[in-house]
């Protein structure tokens, strides 16, 4: 899925911008995410990680907040939460879920 067709379905209501990646650990593949809308996470999730040239569906395969893992989390605006993926990503990525 391409950077436009992410945008298409934000316009239409299909997709959200949820968070920024703050930081990134290549070992695990794991990411601090820092939320900026109220939205439920799941572990088996999936979430798009984007720039304007990346565009990568990530499966979350564990969550963390405050240090805790839980198998799921209800997030609130300006929220940090951990998030190991399945793929490769990077600082400054932005996170889009798809409804």
């Amino acid at each position: 899925m391409t950077y436009q067709v992410i945008q298409k379905q934000e316009s239409v209501g299909q997709a959200k911008e949820i968070g920024t990646i703050t930081e990134w650990f290549k070992t695990p593949k794991a990411a601090i995410v820092k939320m900026q809308e109220i939205t439920s996470l799941s572990v088996g999730g999936s979430l798009f990680l984007v720039s304007e040239a990346y565009c990568e569906l990530a499966k979350i395969e564990s969550i963390q907040v405050n240090d805790e893992s839980t198998s799921a989390v209800q997030t609130t605006s300006e929220q940090e939460i951990g998030l190991k993926f399945d793929v490769e990503a990077k600082r400054g990525l932005r996170v889009y879920q798809c409804f």
